[in-house]
């Protein structure tokens, strides 16, 4: 993937936090109430308008930033602009409609000109800005007729909806996109181990919650509803009520009557008493006619009413109020505190509220409240009440001089007593069995959870400390601390990976001393090599008559072959040529033996014949028994015309004649080293005008072609191909003889190492 450029990924973020920034701003207008009462102020509503288009824009922008048909859907944008003004409502939600298709025709590339780090920062923020943002609804509410959208509400409206969409499929895209590359391993672990283990136990520990709440805590509130159910049945079947439960009560028509139970409490009928009757015989569709019995919600006040002959000369009515008392009975008999509270309804199309009781707080919204035991508003964690359950209970209200169906809300509270009276100081021991049942599921479960997240913690623990000690071992290791190892007793991979680690280390530090044993001994070989170089001639004789050649080619640095120039007089030069045994280091120092034990004798009269012997003895005192050389040694007298020589050992050198006849040089003896006081022979052959002496060692007659094998003598160059060679040239001088050789050998050996020491003499007679 291409990568961002700094300056692009900079616009993007600043984009971003600017657009959050203002929806923060926005957050605190939404909590303030500049102008007093329940609607935000027109202050408010400016700059929260003004700050959701601004921040809108910005996430516009920062979407505009990696996006296909940019001008296009620009001009989109623009016109969606132009109907929120133009066009009222219509054009608002033209508006919204247009940003909408815009957005969710987005892949929302624009996120990764993000960095990782600042993705997830922005995954967090994300979700506080939808959240702020729909907490900033209200600020544009409007009951009917009472308030107009001006210009800047419908930009701030569109904005509202706009970034509603672009934060949630933000969050979308973030969090399937989402991999964290930034955090450290352990950090990782630590989400891991939230995500995987922390997270479902909250779920369930909810989940239990909501079964223990739905489950018991329901039960108990429709039973609360069946039980004033029960009441109305009793009610309808005539049963009078006062005193057992309700303490409130009066009939209608007719006057307060006294009761003997100072308990209850008979009322004069209230006012809207003839209004309830007049409703109930204009709403054949709300109530039977005749007679009813139901529970109705007057002027803030619930009652139990008993109709009779509805609509006729005899109608009468008993009612009972449902006020403390029969509320503490109810609390009394589910071991449970009782509130009852209005709630909104839609009834006939209309919103109307539905409540009971006199709230001192909002007396719009009221609710009674009764515990069958005393309960205060300062009471203890351990007697407070906790909400317990929730049911509707039916009733009838009074709405626009009609009486229409609605419901109000029964909410059940325990505290800690309650459930304790319940389960464990009650005499149902099936509860009691019950409640030791969950508490050991309970222990078993905490038990479970507890040994997973510690072998959690423990197991994610050793993943980071093997993957630190890892780590380390490599940061020393690329200090060129050798010595490093890496010390995890894990058995599993991270084990293994330590100890190839420590394998490796081993293998890096014995390599380091062989590459340095290896430097050394090539810097070592390389000095040899010059010294060997400077032990061969450097430079071709001047002869009168007679051209002299030579050339040694070693197969490693240093080689054992060897060849010699030895100016005896201006008209004689001794000419040597030799193979030692073996290759490499020791054969070089026993040609540089050979070659100090030559040279030494030369200086002595001798004949050929009797240098080579005392080179031998030589040889043989001074090295090992399974060391030795192959040698040839000529005096070419160039006055004379003659060369007398001794091979001892030596490929035969050739003689090539003007006439092109062939002869060797075979005379001599024993290669030397082998046995000491060898007597050798020699013989003189006289070289006339074009004759060639060619002297060769066996790396080139036996050099060998690719393909073939070191045995095989097809493969290799031969004497017949030398020969071949030295004629088509013996018209050269010895220097292109010499020349033409050489390149011979290395075009039948093309791709294949050398793999012996080359090393040629030419000498030839000028015509």
């Amino acid at each position: 993937m291409k990568k961002t450029s700094p300056p692009q990924s900079a616009r993007a973020w600043r984009c971003i936090w600017i657009s959050l920034l203002l929806l923060a701003l926005v957050a605190v207008l939404s909590s303030l109430k500049l102008g007093g009462g329940d609607q935000p102020s027109g202050v408010v509503r400016i700059l929260t308008s003004v700050f959701m288009l601004v921040s809108w824009l910005l996430a516009l922008r920062f979407l505009m930033l990696k996006t296909w048909g940019k001008v296009v859907w620009l001009v989109i944008m623009i016109l969606a602009l132009v109907s929120t003004q133009l066009w009222g409502n219509g054009g608002l939600i033209l508006g919204i409609v247009l940003s909408q298709i815009f957005l969710f025709s987005r892949p929302f590339r624009a996120w990764r000109l993000v960095s990782a780090r600042r993705r997830a920062i922005g995954f967090g923020l994300g979700i506080m800005a939808l959240v702020v943002l729909f907490m900033s609804t209200g600020v544009w509410s409007t009951e009917a007729d009472e308030r107009v959208l001006n210009s800047l509400d419908k930009l701030g409206i569109w904005s509202l909806g706009s970034l509603l969409s672009f934060w949630f499929l933000s969050l979308f895209h973030l969090a399937v996109r989402m991999r964290l590359h930034f955090l450290r391993l352990r950090a990782k672990l630590a989400v891991s181990a939230f995500l995987i283990g922390f997270v479902p136990l909250a779920l369930v520990v909810v989940l239990g919650l909501l079964v223990f709440y739905e489950g018991l805590g329901g039960s108990r509130a429709v039973r609360a509803t069946n039980v004033l159910e029960s009441w109305r049945q009793m009610a309808a079947a005539g049963t009078d009520l006062a005193g057992a439960p309700f303490d409130t009560t009066f009939t209608w028509p007719g006057e307060s009557v006294a009761w003997s139970d100072s308990a209850v409490h008979s009322i004069s009928s209230p006012d809207w008493t003839r209004r309830l009757s007049q409703m109930l015989a204009a709403e054949p569709d709300i109530v039977a006619q005749g007679d009813t019995t139901a529970w109705f919600l007057m002027e803030q006040e619930i009652w139990l009413m008993r109709w009779n002959n509805i609509g006729q000369d005899d109608e009468h009515a008993t009612a009972w109020m449902l006020n403390d008392r029969p509320l503490r009975n109810l609390s009394g008999l589910l071991k449970t505190g009782v509130e009852i509270t209005g709630l909104d309804a839609m009834v006939g199309g209309k919103g109307i509220q539905i409540g009971s009781g006199d709230a001192e707080e909002n007396p719009n919204y009221p609710s009674r409240k009764v515990c069958y035991r005393d309960v205060g508003n300062e009471a203890s964690f351990w007697n407070r009440w906790r909400s317990f359950g929730i049911a509707l209970f039916p009733i009838h209200q009074e709405n626009d001089g009609e009486i229409e169906n609605g419901h109000l809300l029964v909410n059940l509270a325990v505290g800690w007593p309650d459930l304790k009276t319940e389960f464990l100081d009650g005499e149902n021991n099936l509860n009691l069995v019950a409640v030791v049942l969950l508490g050991i599921v309970a222990f078993l479960f905490l038990t479970i959870e507890v040994f997973a997240f510690f072998f959690g913690v423990r197991i994610s623990e050793g993943f980071v400390t093997a993957v630190h000690a890892l780590h380390k071992g490599t940061r020393s290791l690329a200090r060129g601390e050798l010595d490093t190892t890496i010390e995890i007793p894990n058995e599993d991979e991270f084990g293994d990976l330590a100890e190839s680690f420590n394998e490796m280390t081993v293998a890096i530090r014995q390599g380091r001393e062989d590459a340095l044993a290896k430097e050394r001994l090539t810097r070592e070989m390389e000095t040899a090599r010059g010294i060997q170089d400077r032990l061969l001639p450097s430079e071709e004789p001047a002869l009168t008559g007679f051209e002299v050649t030579g050339a040694s080619i070693p197969s490693r640095e240093v080689g054992g072959d060897y060849f010699d120039f030895l100016m005896q007089d201006t008209d004689r030069i001794g000419v040597a040529i030799g193979d030692v045994s073996g290759k490499g280091m020791p054969a070089a120092l026993l040609m540089s033996n050979l070659q100090a034990s030559l040279h030494g004798q030369v200086i002595h009269p001798s004949s050929v014949a009797q240098v080579v012997g005392l080179v031998n003895d030589l040889i043989v005192a001074s090295t090992d028994p399974h060391m030795f050389a192959t040698f040839f040694y000529g005096l070419l007298d160039t006055t004379k015309g003659t060369f007398t020589s001794t091979n001892a050992g030596h490929n035969p050198p050739m003689v090539f004649r003007a006439d092109g006849t062939l002869e060797t040089l075979n005379a001599g003896g024993l290669l030397l080293g082998m046995l000491a006081g060898q007597s050798y022979k020699q013989e003189t052959v006289n070289l006339g005008p074009g004759d060639v002496v060619v002297l060769y060692t066996d790396g080139i007659t036996e050099a060998v072609g690719p393909a073939a094998d070191e045995d095989d003598i097809d493969a290799m160059f031969g004497e017949e191909a030398l020969e071949e060679v030295v004629r088509r040239s013996s018209h050269l001088p010895a220097t292109g003889i010499k020349e033409a050789i050489l390149d011979a050998v290395s075009s039948h050996t093309e791709g294949v190492d050398q793999s012996d020491d080359i090393t040629l003499v030419v000498i030839r007679r000028q015509g």
